[in-house]
C-alpha cells in the first residue's frame, strides 16, 4: 500500500489553491536552490511540490527533472510529517535504493528534504539537498536548512519574508559599517518581498514613489505619480473610498493604518497589494509627513535590481526603518554574533525598563542581564528557566517562553537565531492577553450565580485526587447535598428570590467548612464537598451535622423569611469506590436515603444501598413494560351515603399482577410511578379504564378516581379528562376525582403551581366532573387549598377519622365543610365506632374495610344488584367484608 500523509485531500486542495503547479520557472525559486548549493556545499537542490500522483519540480540547481511518479521519489516520504527527512546514504535504505536517483546517472546517496509548510500537518512539498557521497549535516547547517525552507515558504504564503525583518534590525549600527549592513538588507528585502516604500508630504502634497511602488504599479521606474489623487486612482472602486477614508484618519489623528486591495495597473492587469503606513510628525506634535511601504503579494518578483540601489536610496531607507521600529508594538534588540546590543526600540526599553543610557552605550548582553538580575526581573521563572535565561548563552535559551516581570507584566519573548551569528528577539506584552484567558478558565470551570467551583472544576479535582489516592494510598470524603424545599421558595418568591437564596446557602456552606475542603455547585439546587486530606466517617459526618444546622436557619429573602434544609449523603473512598463515577453514584444513593428517611438530615453509604437501587432500577423497568403487557388491574372499594344508606361511588383502585411479584399493592410502586414520570401514561390509562367500566354502574353511582400531582401540574389535563368522558360515553357527573391534599399544597409545589392548578381544577368544575380533597387534617395546608381550589367535598384522612379525639374535632371539620359549601366523607372507616361518630357528626359518605374491602370490578356490579346497609352492620357490609 502507498503510504499518504493522513490529511492527503486537506493537502491536495492547499496546494491547487496556491495554483502554483506547471507554472513558469520564477527567478527568486531559482535563487533559492542556488544559494542551497553554495551554503551546503552539494551538487542538487531542488524545490518540488508533491500532487496526487506525481512529483512536480519548480526550481532546481545542477540537476533537471522531468515527469516524475510519487512513489519513486524521496520527496513522498518526506511530506509524510511536519519534521525533516535526513538519508545519510540511500544506497543503503531499502526505501530508496532502487529508484532512478539513485540507481540511475545522478547517484544520489545523501538526500535531506525539509516539508514546506503552509498549515501545520499538511506539507506540500519539500527543500531538497543531494550530494554524491554519504554525509551528514552539523547543528548549525541543520538551523541554516530550516531557515532556508522557512523562506521558501514564506514565499509560498506571500507574506515579507523574515529576511526583512532581520534586514531592518541591522540598520541601527552606531558605525557605517552597520548602516551599510542594514541597508543591504533592506534592499534584500524589497527584493524578496515585492515591497517599495512611498512619502507624502503633508504640507505641499508632493508624492514620493520607490521605484519599487512604480513597477508594482505599471509605471516606469522612476516615474511617480504626481499627487495622492493620482495614487487612488489605480485602486479598484470598490477599494477606493475605503482606503481614502484610512489615509484620512492617519493624516487626522496622526495613526498609522494598514489594508489589503487590488489596484488596477494601465496595461489592465489586476495585482494584489499589502501597504502600511505611518504618520512622522515634528517636535511640536504637527503631522508632517505619511511614510508608508507596499507590497505586492500577487506573486515574488525578482528584485536583484533594487540591490544596486544607490547610498542616498539606502540612506532614505533608514528613515523608514526607524519610523517602523520606533512604532512597532513589539520590543525589539538585536544581538550580533559578539554579544553586543546593537538594536533596542523604544518599546523594548519600555517593557523591560532598561535604562536610556545604558542601552545608548552599545552594551554586551550579559551586561543587559546583569542589570536585569539586579532588578529581580527573573524572579517569576521557574528555577530551571531561570538558571537557562539568566545565566546561559542566548543559544540555549529556549526559542519562545513567557515569564512575568516583578511589575505584573507578563511578556513573550521570542529569539530567532541570526545567519551571521547573534540573534533578534522580540518582546510582546500578553499581560491582556493572560488576564482574559485566566477570567475565561474561572467562568468555565465556576458556577456564575455562586463563585463556587462547577461540576466540571469538581469533576476534575474528585479525579485527580484518586488518581492520588490510588498511587499513595489513603482516604477521600465526598458529600452529596440536596436542599430541602428550595422549589417552593423558587416558585412562591420567584427566580431573583430563589437565587439570592442559592447564594446565600454557597455562602452558609463556605463558613462551615475547612479552608481545604471544596465545595461545588452542581446544578440547580444540588451542591457537593469533596474533604480535604485524610477523613473517615465521624469526620465527614461532623461536618454533615454542621451543614444541616447552618442551612436549618431561616433565610432573609428582602423582608420574607424562607425556611429550607439540606439532605446529604456520604461516602468514602477507597471503602465505596475508586472512580468517581462510583463514588458520585453512592452518594447519591445515600444522599436519597436520607430524603427518603424524613429530609434535613444526612446518611452514609451502606452497602445494602446498592442492591436497593438495583431492586428499585428492575422494578422501575418492570413498571414501564407492565402497562405494554396489560399487567393492571382495577379494583372498586363502595363509597357510601349515610344518610341515603347506599352505595353512591365506587373508587378505582389500581392493582398490579406482577409476573414474579404477584399482586402488589399501590403503596408498592406508585411513589416509584411519581417519581419516574411513569404516573402519567398509567393515570390516563387508569381514567380511561374507570370510564369504560362506569359505563356498567347503575344511574346515580359515580366511580371516583385519584389524581397525582404530577398530572394536576399538565396543562393538558382538562383537555385529557374531556376525551376519556367522550370517548366512554359517560356524563361528567358520573366522575369523581380524588385530589390529595399533599398534591396541592402550597408549601409543597409553590404558588406558581397552585394558581395553575386553580385555573384547571375550575374548567374541569364548569364541566360536571366532582373534585374531592382527600385526606384532609393529614397535613398543614388543608385549608388553604380548600378556600382557593373548587371542590365540591372533603373526604377526611384515616388519621383524623381514627384520633382519640375524633368525636371532638368531626362536628367542628362538617361544619367548617358545611361553611365552605361542601359535603364531607371519610375514608378508612374499620370499626363501627367510627362509623357511628361519623354519622353523628353529619358526615354525608364513608368507605373503609369495615363497609367493603375493594374488590374486581364483576363483584362490585352484583354487590350494587341490592347494595345497602342498616345501623353498620346489614347484609351490604357482610357481603363487602
Amino acid at each position: 500500500m502507498h503510504l499518504r500523509p493522513e490529511r492527503e485531500a486537506e493537502r491536495l486542495a492547499d496546494l491547487h489553491a496556491l495554483a502554483i503547479l506547471d507554472t513558469p520557472p520564477e527567478e527568486h525559486f531559482d535563487a533559492v536552490c542556488r544559494l542551497a548549493r553554495g551554503l551546503f556545499r552539494v551538487p542538487y537542490a531542488w524545490i518540488s511540490l508533491v500532487d496526487a500522483d506525481r512529483l512536480w519540480c519548480k526550481a532546481s540547481s545542477g540537476i533537471q527533472f522531468g515527469p516524475t511518479a510519487r512513489d519513486a521519489a524521496f520527496c513522498h516520504h518526506a511530506i509524510l510529517t511536519d519534521a525533516p527527512l535526513f538519508v545519510e546514504d540511500a544506497t543503503a535504505d531499502p526505501r530508496f535504493r532502487e529508484i532512478a536517483l539513485v540507481a540511475g546517472v545522478p547517484a544520489v546517496r545523501f538526500y535531506a528534504g525539509a516539508p514546506l509548510v503552509l498549515r501545520p500537518g499538511l506539507p506540500l512539498g519539500t527543500l531538497c539537498l543531494g550530494d554524491t557521497v554519504p554525509r551528514r549535516l552539523s547543528p548549525e547547517e541543520l538551523a541554516r536548512f530550516s531557515d532556508l525552507a522557512e523562506i521558501v515558504v514564506a514565499q509560498l504564503r506571500h507574506y515579507e519574508a523574515r529576511v526583512a525583518s532581520e534586514a531592518e534590525v541591522l540598520r541601527r549600527r552606531a558605525s557605517e559599517e552597520a548602516l551599510s549592513r542594514a541597508n543591504g538588507n533592506l534592499v534584500l528585502a524589497e527584493q524578496m518581498g515585492r515591497i517599495g516604500h512611498w512619502r507624502v508630504d503633508l504640507a505641499t502634497g508632493a508624492t514620493t514613489w520607490s521605484d519599487e511602488v512604480c513597477r508594482i504599479h505599471g509605471r516606469a521606474p522612476g516615474d511617480p505619480i504626481t499627487d495622492v489623487a493620482e495614487a487612488l486612482s489605480y485602486y479598484h472602486p470598490e477599494d477606493r473610498d475605503r482606503i481614502a477614508g484610512l489615509v484620512t484618519q492617519a493624516r487626522e489623528h496622526r495613526t498609522g493604518f494598514q489594508f489589503k486591495a487590488r489596484i488596477l495597473r494601465g496595461d489592465g492587469e489586476e495585482r494584489i497589494i499589502v501597504s502600511r503606513g505611518i504618520c512622522q510628525v515634528d517636535e511640536a506634535g504637527g503631522a508632517v509627513a505619511l511614510f508608508g511601504s507596499v507590497q505586492d503579494v500577487t506573486e515574488m518578483a525578482r528584485a536583484e535590481a533594487e540591490l544596486q540601489a544607490s547610498a542616498a536610496r539606502l540612506r532614505a531607507s533608514t528613515a523608514l526603518l526607524d519610523a517602523t521600529l520606533a512604532h512597532m508594538d513589539q520590543g525589539l534588540m538585536m544581538v550580533d554574533e559578539a554579544g553586543i546590543v546593537r538594536v533596542c526600540n523604544e518599546r523594548a526599553l519600555a517593557l523591560l525598563d532598561l535604562p536610556r543610557d545604558l542601552m545608548r552605550s552599545e552594551p554586551s548582553f550579559d551586561a543587559v542581564r546583569r542589570h536585569q538580575i539586579a532588578q529581580d526581573d527573573f524572579a517569576g521563572c521557574d528555577a530551571g528557566l531561570r538558571e537557562r535565561v539568566a545565566h546561559g548563552p542566548l543559544t540555549t535559551h529556549p526559542r519562545t517562553y513567557e515569564r512575568e516581570r516583578p511589575n505584573g507584566t507578563v511578556l513573550e519573548i521570542r529569539t530567532v537565531p541570526l545567519p551571521t551569528g547573534g540573534a533578534v528577539r522580540t518582546y510582546t506584552d500578553i499581560t491582556a492577553r493572560k488576564a482574559a484567558e485566566a477570567r475565561a478558565s474561572h467562568v468555565a470551570r465556576h458556577d456564575p450565580l455562586t463563585g463556587l467551583p462547577n461540576r466540571a472544576l469538581f469533576r476534575d479535582s474528585l479525579d485527580r485526587r484518586l488518581a492520588s489516592l490510588g498511587r499513595h494510598g489513603g482516604t477521600c470524603g465526598l458529600l452529596c447535598l440536596d436542599l430541602d424545599a428550595f422549589k417552593a421558595v423558587n416558585d412562591t418568591h420567584g427566580h431573583l428570590a430563589g437565587d439570592a437564596l442559592l447564594r446565600e446557602v454557597a455562602g452558609r456552606i463556605r463558613a462551615v467548612l475547612r479552608r481545604e475542603d471544596l465545595p461545588a455547585r452542581l446544578g440547580g439546587d444540588e451542591f457537593a464537598i469533596l474533604l480535604g486530606g485524610e477523613t473517615d466517617p465521624a469526620g465527614g459526618a461532623a461536618t454533615a451535622e454542621r451543614l444541616v444546622a447552618a442551612l436549618r436557619e431561616p433565610v432573609d429573602l428582602g423582608g420574607q423569611e424562607a425556611m429550607i434544609g439540606v439532605s446529604i449523603g456520604i461516602a468514602f473512598a477507597p471503602g465505596h469506590g475508586l472512580d468517581s463515577d462510583t463514588l458520585l453514584k453512592r452518594a447519591d444513593l445515600a444522599l436519597y436515603r436520607a430524603k427518603s428517611e424524613g429530609r434535613n438530615t444526612y446518611r452514609h453509604f451502606a452497602e445494602a444501598m446498592d442492591r436497593e437501587a438495583e431492586e428499585r432500577r428492575r422494578l422501575e423497568l418492570d413498571l414501564r413494560l407492565a402497562l405494554q403487557r396489560g399487567e393492571f388491574a382495577l379494583h372498586y372499594q363502595p363509597v357510601f351515603d349515610l344518610a341515603a344508606g347506599r352505595i353512591a361511588a365506587v373508587e378505582a383502585l389500581l392493582r398490579w399482577d406482577h409476573p414474579a411479584r404477584g399482586p402488589l399493592a399501590p403503596a408498592a410502586f406508585l411513589p416509584l410511578a411519581e417519581e419516574t414520570g411513569l404516573i402519567l401514561p398509567i393515570g390516563e390509562w387508569v381514567l380511561r379504564s374507570a370510564l369504560r367500566d362506569a359505563r356498567a354502574l347503575p344511574p346515580g353511582v359515580r366511580v371516583v378516581v385519584n389524581v397525582a400531582g404530577a398530572q394536576l401540574r399538565q396543562p393538558g389535563l382538562p383537555g385529557a379528562i374531556r376525551a376519556a368522558l367522550g370517548a366512554s360515553g359517560a356524563a361528567a357527573e358520573r366522575l369523581e376525582l380524588d385530589i390529595a391534599e399533599a398534591a396541592v399544597s402550597e408549601a409543597a409545589v409553590g404558588e406558581t403551581a397552585i394558581s395553575e392548578m386553580e385555573g384547571r381544577l375550575a374548567e374541569l368544575a364548569s364541566l360536571g366532573v366532582g373534585l374531592a380533597f382527600d385526606g384532609f387534617g393529614a397535613g398543614a395546608s388543608s385549608l388553604g387549598a380548600l378556600r382557593r381550589l373548587p371542590f365540591g367535598r372533603i373526604k377526611l384522612d384515616h388519621g383524623l377519622v381514627a384520633s382519640p379525639d375524633a368525636r371532638d374535632l368531626l362536628p367542628a371539620v362538617v361544619a367548617l365543610g358545611r361553611a365552605l359549601g361542601m359535603e364531607v366523607a371519610a375514608g378508612g372507616v374499620e370499626t363501627r365506632a367510627q362509623l357511628a361518630a361519623l354519622r353523628e357528626a353529619g358526615c354525608t359518605g364513608a368507605q373503609g374495610f369495615l363497609l367493603g374491602r375493594p374488590v374486581p370490578f364483576g363483584e362490585v356490579l352484583a354487590l350494587l344488584g341490592g347494595a345497602g346497609f342498616g345501623d353498620a352492620a346489614g347484609p351490604a357490609m357482610r357481603s363487602c367484608a
